[in-house]
């Protein structure tokens, strides 16, 4: 099964640097992440049926978007754990911050719903995880976010998903084959998403620096943009895989 009639490389899609320092020194040596995500889509059996499921569940789940992005990040602040990546230095709850963050979450919603196997959705995701694992050096002093709470955050959504599609729609049969098909395509993306850590060596934490605001109007943290512009510009250098190198 082709989405969209993408070639597989039979490379996985990537070829991965040794690790996380190397994200900060030089561009990703990234290639054809479309063909990673389509050889994943065949994996798990996502087909056509799957994504007209998903997009056709918009409606509901945009219509409760802003339920839906409070509810993870009320979650994340029940956890020191992960509470900590939301307070400011002096340890109060930056509200700022959340719901810039909540609007970036509802962003992905969007995407998620349109999702199609082009380059920029996959590269937006490995950006997510690369920015989560290797944070930027205004925030560098919290550290990498674990990566262990990423695929929790998978699992929360997939719940909280599925809750909404059986408050709001009245056949039990759509329900449950609409939510198998949001559990298939969050694991495409939690595929790209991991492989943005590349190890689980993480960046320790360290004190907290001076007050800076790193966000633009959008909400996207500027470490997010950095990273976005080497993953395209390794796109246009690294075109094809290194034979040398497996996945």
């Amino acid at each position: 099964m082709l989405l969209a009639g993408l070639p597989h490389n039979g490379m996985g899609g990537i070829v991965k640097p040794a690790t996380h320092s190397e994200f900060a020194r030089a561009s990703l040596m990234i290639f054809d992440w479309p063909a990673r995500m389509q050889q994943m889509a065949d994996f798990v059996g996502f087909t056509e049926d799957d994504l007209a499921l998903v997009r056709s569940s918009g409606p509901i789940l945009l219509a409760r978007a802003e339920e839906l992005t409070t509810a993870v990040y009320d979650h994340f602040l029940q956890f020191p754990q992960t509470a900590r990546f939301f307070l400011t230095p002096e340890g109060e709850i930056d509200q700022t911050r959340l719901d810039r963050r909540k609007h970036s979450l509802a962003r992905w919603l969007r995407n998620s719903i349109d999702f199609q196997l082009d380059e920029q959705f996959p590269v937006f995701l490995l950006a997510m995880g690369v920015v989560h694992s290797n944070p930027s050096l205004e925030r560098g002093y919290l550290g990498s976010v674990p990566a262990r709470f990423m695929i929790g955050t998978m699992s929360f959504a997939q719940t909280a998903i599925a809750n909404v599609l059986s408050e709001d729609m009245d056949d039990p049969s759509q329900v449950l084959h609409t939510s198998v098909a949001w559990n298939k395509l969050l694991m495409l993306q939690l595929d790209v998403l991991l492989a943005g850590y590349v190890t689980e060596t993480p960046t320790p934490a360290t004190a907290p620096p001076p007050p800076a605001d790193d966000e633009d109007e959008e909400g996207e943290p500027e470490g997010m943009r950095r990273v976005l512009t080497n993953i395209l510009d390794g796109n246009r250098t690294n075109g094809a895989p290194n034979q040398s190198q497996g996945e």
